[in-house]
């Protein structure tokens, strides 16, 4: 079962429970990664990062609402409780005259920060990116089993209503460690190839 339907699909597994057959979506080669990824420096950006957490906390404290998670304010609880409390975050940041893709990165600076301090992921920029909200990608690297996440692309699914932080992290962290490795991979061709 590919991972990617593992964790989104409606009927979930019990948590924990490893694959049978995980389906790979591709092997790529060191050098082929190098030239298509680059490690992104955007989270090192403390003017860029700041600002995105004191636009969170600023849009809780004028508003008079108590974040679902005292600490940290970036934790993906309070990125939600942002995006759906009135007025929302998106009219919060309307209101000082902030585009829609500003607002989009900020929400994204914010999860993948805890996705990259909290939980290992790295985070990239996508030199060909399949798909133009694409241009990030957050990896998540288990000894050459990698799934990758694009929280741009997910920042405005979250704004539209259609997702939420939270419910992709608890997925993701019941299934981290059910992540088949490049040696797993391995193994299971190799089993395969002497059943046939």
């Amino acid at each position: 079962m590919n991972f990617f339907k593992k964790i989104f699909s409606k009927n979930k597994n019990t948590a924990n429970q490893p694959s049978e057959n995980p389906r790979i979506d591709g092997i790529y080669t060191d050098e082929y990664f190098n030239n298509r990824y680059t490690e992104d420096q955007i989270l090192s950006d403390d003017f860029l990062v700041d600002g995105s957490f004191r636009m969170l906390n600023s849009f809780f404290i004028d508003n008079k609402i108590i974040p679902a998670i005292e600490n940290p304010i970036y934790h993906p609880c309070n990125i939600d409780k942002a995006v759906t409390e009135e007025p929302g975050f998106y009219e919060y940041c309307k209101s000082f005259d902030q585009d829609d893709k500003q607002i989009g990165l900020m929400l994204t600076v914010a999860f993948s920060y805890y996705m990259v301090h909290e939980l290992g992921f790295k985070l990239y920029r996508d030199k060909t990116p399949e798909y133009p909200l694409r241009f990030m990608t957050l990896k998540y690297n288990n000894n050459g089993g990698v799934i990758s996440l694009y929280p741009f692309e997910y920042s405005l699914k979250v704004l539209n209503g259609e997702a939420s932080f939270n419910d992709l992290l608890e997925k993701i962290k019941k299934n981290l460690e059910n992540i088949p490795t490049a040696d797993d991979f391995i193994t299971h061709f190799k089993n395969n190839l002497s059943q046939e």
